[in-house]
This record gives C-alpha cells, structure tokens and sequence, in this order.
C-alpha cells in the first residue's frame, strides 16, 4: 500500500509563529523543521505498522526545502522544491498519480479568513483574501483533496489544529482528524509537546489506514466543467492577474478562471496567482 503525503508546516506540532515557519529571518526556523519532521516521522511509522510499504512526502510550504531529510523515515521520499508554475503548476501536489492509495495532509491550516484560525491564509497570504470551487469557499484542505480525488486518491487522515480539524470534516465528511493543538487566535493555541502529539498521530495514521481498507473514504471528486474564483487584495493584482490568459475580472477585486476538471481549473489559478508578483518571493526560487 501507498500513500501520498502533502505536508505544510502551519499545523506541525508547537508551531504557532512566523519565526517557526520562514528560512528567510525565521529566528526558530530549524526549530520549526525539527516539529515538522517529528509529524511526518509518527504519521509514517503509523501507516507502516499498518503495512504500508511506501510513501511519498511532497513539500507544502514556502520554498518547500523543511524537511529534515537526513531524519526522514527509511519509508519516506520527499518531493522537495519550489513551487513554480512551470516544474509545479499545482502548487503543493507533484508526481501524484493513481498507484497512490491514500492521501495524507500533515501539518495543514484552515483557509483564509477562518475566524480565529491559526496562521489561516490559502495559498498565498499576500495575494489571495479568498478563493472558491463551483461558488464553494475553499481552503488548501479541499483544494489538494480535489487534485488527489481527480486521480481517484480519498483522503483518510489530516492533521493540524483544531480549526483545521472542524474545515475538513465539513469539507470531506468522515476524514480521520488528528489535532495538534488548540487554537485560540491567529498566533496562539494551546500545544501538547510531541511525547504528546507523536504517539497520537502514529495511532491516528495507523487508524486511517485501517479504515481506508474498510473503505471508509471516497476521493473528494468536483464534476467538471470548473470554475476558480479568485478574490485578490488590491486593485493593482486584480489588474495584474487579468493578464495572465483564462483570467476574467467579473469585479474590482474579483476573477474567475476554468478548466474541464479541478486539476486543470486549479492549475491556471496558481499560475495566475504567480503572476501577481512583480517579482517572485524568495519561497518560489
């Protein structure tokens, strides 16, 4: 059995701060990487109790390099690099395919706008103040799920705070959830050390791995044809990102862009999202 594994680093065990999350003047970076390894180890090492022979990490976060890999599980590859449209155009997801049995998100956050969500932003915080599928608003939770469900890949386990917890079940329905900590505002939650957190996701891999067999989870499937709506912060990227070709601005601060399935609608949204940058973030180099 194979699973494929999209990690962030928000939702990671004790993270709550900037400072935790960027290489680029991040005081406790390193400190962050270290957290985030140790979920993605337990996840690990719950699913292979379970049988599972392989599994493919693919970075989710910023220059999507946080990943101790010389800590990795023996079972684990990592997908490491930026996420430029060109080499990446679906952003957190790369080398997916079908022969993948399950999806596993590790370390994720709720989607922009969540109130009192911890460090809650989808995609890119500095362009995108909301984004929906078909009208639906959604966050990168439904946004990689419905990637993964276009390869018929279901989700069975996702693991952040609990904010994250309440959006994918109201997204995904009857997903495994293993919750990190309590968050009480954008920078501040309650958080277990990881001889809490560690042997709870090893379980709650192991759980969703058994229920998966059991047929628990469904791919997270949109019927095509797709419709992406972009609301942007400022005029000036609304003006931008129109440029950019599949883009419509149906308002000031609004596009839409489409696709005959969600991974082709998704794709042209990151790209347009790029776009919006004069120049790119150090996280896409």
């Amino acid at each position: 059995m194979k699973l494929y594994m999209v990690a962030d680093m928000e939702g990671a065990t004790g993270i709550t701060h900037r400072d935790q999350l960027m290489e680029t003047g991040g005081k406790r970076y390193w400190d962050g990487c270290k957290l985030l390894t140790g979920d993605i180890n337990a996840v690990i090492e719950g699913a292979v109790s379970e049988g599972v022979t392989e599994v493919l990490v693919s970075e989710g976060h910023a220059n999507m390099r946080n990943v101790l890999v010389d800590e990795l599980h023996p079972a684990g590859r990592v997908l490491r690099g930026p996420a430029r449209w060109d080499v990446k155009p679906l952003c957190q997801v790369g080398a997916a395919d079908a022969s993948y049995d399950m999806g596993v998100f590790v370390g994720f956050h709720s989607r922009a706008g969540t109130p009192g969500g911890l460090l809650c932003h989808t995609w890119a915080s500095a362009v995108v103040h909301k984004l929906s599928i078909n009208g639906v608003e959604v966050g990168e939770t439904a946004i990689n799920a419905a990637i993964l469900g276009d390869l018929g890949i279901p989700v069975g386990l996702v693991c952040g705070g609990d904010d994250l917890a309440r959006e994918a079940r109201s997204d995904l329905g009857e997903v495994e959830c293993a919750i990190t900590k309590d968050v009480l505002g954008f920078d501040i939650a309650v958080c277990p050390g990881p001889k809490k957190t560690l042997p709870m996701l090893r379980e709650a891999a192991a759980l969703a791995v058994r229920r998966h067999r059991e047929g628990a989870f469904e791919p997270y499937r949109v019927e095509g044809p797709v419709t992406i709506t972009v609301e942007v912060l400022s005029d000036a990227q609304a003006r931008r990102m129109v440029l950019t070709e599949g883009f419509e601005r149906v308002e000031r601060r609004v596009l839409t862009c489409h696709g005959e399935s969600a991974t082709a609608a998704l794709s042209l949204a990151w790209r347009g999202i790029q776009e919006v940058f004069h120049k790119p973030d150090s996280w896409l180099q």
